[in-house]
């Protein structure tokens, strides 16, 4: 990249300690125009001197800050995918579990995220003992078979203790993600593949529970009307009311029995578009919910055209989108949570040459809104249906058929009237997948680049990687030497966003509507040689911890000064490890989050104080003021100082 200097940033402010929102107020950074990455004459590969527009046609040319602005607040997490064992191998037992899952929070911790995005229902099985879904083959060997351990449980209670937030993710209507003529089903079926196709769909199904591939509990055998096929992949009919009650009633049971932060759905709705002979096919094409429609599309009023049958597939996934989330809503309601409901759709919602409101995307590629998928997710926004949206926006800045600069631009501005945060998903995977015929992923700085140009963005409140396997390096002894360049470049990308947008510590964005109202801070923060401890006095469901310089509201507020995030549970005092690096001058400062990620008021630690007769002068609370916003003295730790 060259430098496009533009002008001088306002870093000098904050080392004279002036506070962060002023500074913040006022920063403007240097951007380095973009160019094209590509394989030069001897091999290597480097940028050329070719612009990258935001889109083709656009005469603007994408700039990327050169410097990390270190936001407080940012989500930041990646997706461990359990469909196939993808990033989760099969665990032998429940301490095999734990290992394997210790691991995978090892690496979240070592990259600073602050939620861990697990897939709990790959298709319509369970990670966790359920009434209505029969266990995954993916945790113990065959669809139903109990391992004997609840994996969710462990999961929830092990994340929380390392400070970050457990997203459970589920895939709403999948039955099957194999196709019905691969050879393992064939094999286990005992059909050719002439003779697996005359099965009608209930016909397969029995064949599949027959086979002990779907267990009888399964939605899908207990209800085979409501189920479709596409591309020799059943599916649970959107457009069937029995399905949208089934789906939220899956959901109601997670929220309802384990602690989990987030409801996270991804991104397969109706079917996406497939090519056969290099034409391309569409669901519905062939009439797959044809009885649907007439029996509740027709009869609602919808017009018996294209256009009509459209907005009524629409419509089923907003309606389940509705009711999923009135049920979350209701729970947190009736129990005094903040569960969120997240959803990571499709990178491109419509195209501008099919809608004005769309983005400059060419028709010849995939979309939700119309065509494939039926997912409104603009509208979602709109109507503030989810907490979160992160879009798969899987695609590098000079990919004609998809540009990154300008879809990230335009689902910055879907949240211009709306609360709904939108957390973009990078496809770390591409280094490897598609560094052989896309040079751009080649480049290390692919994903980082992203990253530096999302923060000039408003609405854009982090990040998710995908994937976890993604995340760790590879011994590029393992590889063949022809691959060896793609996974140069994908290690060379972790380094780099480790070292840079993933190099400290963050809070998630606070979402004040699911709050309760006032966070009380914490109560009795001191620091006694190494220990930092103090009471709860509220409902925190985490604590931040801070180090810096300066008032209590001045480290909090200035960049770069978390250190922690401390998990409450059910405990009344905590102690914190001070690390042995720490500055020995430095204001430590603790505050309350609640469910929301609302953040109570600073408190600075004091001293301990010691007094007469009652051995250590802390063991009851401190609530006489200081001046400082921290109490000490010989009473409630809770207690307000006066004055």
């Amino acid at each position: 990249m060259k430098r496009r200097p533009l002008v001088a940033t306002a870093a000098a402010l904050l080392l004279l300690g002036a506070p962060a929102a002023t500074a913040a107020a006022a920063e403007t950074v240097d951007e380095d125009a973009l160019f094209t990455y590509v394989k030069n004459a001897d091999g290597s590969y480097g940028y050329s001197t070719t612009p990258v527009y935001t889109y083709p046609g656009s005469g603007t040319q994408v700039t990327i800050p050169a410097e990390l602005s270190h936001d407080a607040r940012r989500f930041s997490s990646a997706w461990v995918a359990t469909i196939g064992n993808l990033n989760f191998a099969r665990p032998a037992d429940a301490a095999d579990f734990d290992a394997r899952y210790d691991a995978v929070l090892d690496e979240f911790e070592s990259w600073n995220m602050n939620a861990v995005i697990f897939q709990v229902r790959p298709l319509l099985d369970a990670y966790y003992p359920s009434q209505l879904n029969p266990w995954s083959e993916f945790v113990s060997g065959a669809q139903g078979a109990d391992p004997g351990y609840d994996p969710l449980a462990r999961m929830v209670e092990a994340t929380h203790e390392r400070g970050m937030e457990y997203h459970a993710w589920l895939n709403p209507y999948r039955v099957t993600n194999t196709k019905m003529t691969a050879a393992t089903i064939l094999k286990a079926l005992g059909l050719t593949a002439e003779q697996v196709k005359t099965l009608s769909t209930p016909e397969y199904i029995a064949a599949l529970h027959g086979a002990g591939i779907l267990a009888a509990d399964n939605f899908a055998v207990q209800h085979p009307d409501l189920v479709l096929s596409f591309d020799e992949k059943l599916f649970l009919d959107p457009g069937r009311p029995e399905v949208r009650d089934y789906v939220a009633a899956s959901v109601a049971e997670i929220v309802e029995n384990y602690d989990v932060d987030a409801i996270h759905f991804d991104d397969y709705f109706y079917p996406y578009r497939i090519s056969v002979n290099g034409a391309n096919v569409f669901f519905g094409a062939a009439g797959e919910d044809r009885a649907t429609f007439e029996q509740h599309g027709l009869t609602a009023g919808y017009p018996d055209t294209p256009a009509g049958i459209e907005q009524w597939r629409r419509d089923n996934v907003t309606a389940l989108i509705t009711e999923v989330g009135d049920t979350i809503t209701a729970h947190n309601d009736a129990a005094g949570t903040a569960v969120q409901f997240g959803v990571s759709p499709f990178g491109i919602w419509e195209h501008i040459a099919n809608d004005p409101a769309g983005s400059h995307t060419p028709t010849s590629s995939s979309q939700s809104y119309s065509s494939s998928i039926f997912a409104d997710t603009r509208g979602w926004v709109q109507d503030e249906l989810v907490d979160y949206l992160t879009p798969q926006i899987y695609w590098s800045f000079d990919q004609a058929a998809a540009p990154y600069g300008d879809l990230a631009q335009w689902w910055s501005g879907t949240t211009a009237d709306s609360r709904t945060q939108i957390y973009v998903g990078h496809a770390l995977y591409k280094h490897v997948n598609n560094g052989g015929f896309e040079q751009a992923w080649m480049n290390p700085e692919e994903v980082p680049n992203q990253i530096l140009f999302d923060q000039k963005l408003d609405g854009i409140d982090g990040s998710v990687l995908f994937s976890y396997n993604d995340m760790r390096p590879t011994d590029l002894s393992t590889v063949a030497d022809a691959l060896k360049p793609r996974h140069q470049a994908k290690n060379d990308a972790i380094s780099l966003l480790k070292s840079g947008a993933f190099s400290y510590p963050t809070l998630v964005p606070a979402k004040p509507w699911l709050s309760d109202g006032e966070v009380k801070a914490p109560g009795s923060v001191t620091k006694d040689g190494s220990a930092l401890t103090w009471a709860q006095c509220g409902d925190a469901r985490f604590f931040a911890v801070y180090a810096g310089t300066g008032t209590p509201q001045q480290v909090v507020g200035t960049p770069g000064t978390l250190v922690d995030r401390v998990w409450a549970g059910d405990d009344a005092s905590f102690e914190f490890e001070i690390p042995a690096d720490a500055a020995p001058d430095a204001v430590w400062v603790v505050t309350a989050l609640d469910a929301a990620s609302v953040e109570s008021g600073p408190v600075a630690a004091a001293a301990p104080v010691q007094h007469p007769g009652n051995g250590k002068g802390n063991a009851k609370g401190h609530d006489k003021g200081n001046g400082n916003g921290q109490g000490y003295g010989n009473g409630n730790p809770c207690k307000q100082p006066r004055g």
